[in-house]
């Protein structure tokens, strides 16, 4: 692998926004997309379907359960082996449960906002080898409290309790993480917005209605970020793909 090329890796690149994330990495030649997927077979498949369109840049798949340490230590071994080092890391996967009880916000607390802390923190070894390495995690309006408060913003009559709280949780590991690893490695909380994807299933009526959005736009803010042309807002919490677009927390 060209080591001029900027390394990549997209959590979830499998589906939804992670996939249509991939794809547009994949199609910028000065890129290596690495897609991470839980299911290998999935993966695969999603890994097809992208080098179907000959990109203009390079793509490769690595297996990753972001629920699982040993899974994660297998994939940073491998990125290490094949790269050497990582510049970019997208930490996108992760789920919205509509019903709410203990069991319900462990998971989505461990799936959305643990997981990928421990992602990042395996991963923060080969992203210091790069001279302009970024961490984005892919957060949501729903997570911001201030937003939560305010009766003319668009979620506000949803419920969505467990997914609100873990995204809450991870926007503050945004926050921190900015803190720990300022001056080496720039991060972002991001918000892709209503986007059709497998959790905007549940929003079937916002779909028809015209609220939810393809995931390509997504994309071209998460490339937006990896190109540094959001770095004046390190350690904010963006969306849209319009420089000085930021959410309160």
């Amino acid at each position: 692998m060209s080591s001029s090329k900027t390394i990549v890796l997209v959590t979830g690149g499998n589906n939804g926004i992670g996939l249509a994330t991939c794809q547009l990495f994949a199609a910028q030649p000065n890129y290596h997309c690495i897609m991470a997927s839980r299911s290998l077979e999935k993966g695969k498949e999603a890994l097809a379907s992208v080098q179907s369109s000959e990109p203009a840049g390079t793509i490769s798949l690595v297996q990753l359960d972001i629920t699982s340490d040993a899974s994660i230590a297998a994939a940073v071994k491998e990125v290490e082996a094949q790269h050497g080092h990582l510049d970019v890391l997208i930490n996108n996967a992760g789920v919205c449960p509509m019903d709410f009880s203990r069991s319900t916000l462990r998971d989505c607390i461990g799936t959305n906002a643990i997981s990928p802390a421990m992602v990042t923190q395996a991963f923060a070894p080969l992203l210091l080898k790069s001279s302009a390495a970024r961490v984005v995690y892919v957060s949501s309006a729903l997570g911001s409290i201030t937003i939560r408060g305010k009766s003319d913003s668009l979620g506000y009559g949803e419920a969505y309790k467990a997914y609100r709280t873990s995204k809450a949780t991870l926007n503050m590991l945004a926050a921190c993480d900015a803190w720990e690893y300022k001056g080496r490695i720039k991060v972002f909380a991001y918000c892709p917005g209503y986007v059709i994807s497998d959790l905007a299933g549940q929003r079937e009526e916002k779909v028809k209605a015209g609220y939810a959005k393809s995931p390509d736009g997504s994309a071209r803010g998460l490339l937006l970020i990896a190109e540094g042309k959001r770095d004046a807002e390190n350690g904010l919490f963006l969306h849209d793909e319009k420089v000085g677009e930021v959410y309160e927390w």
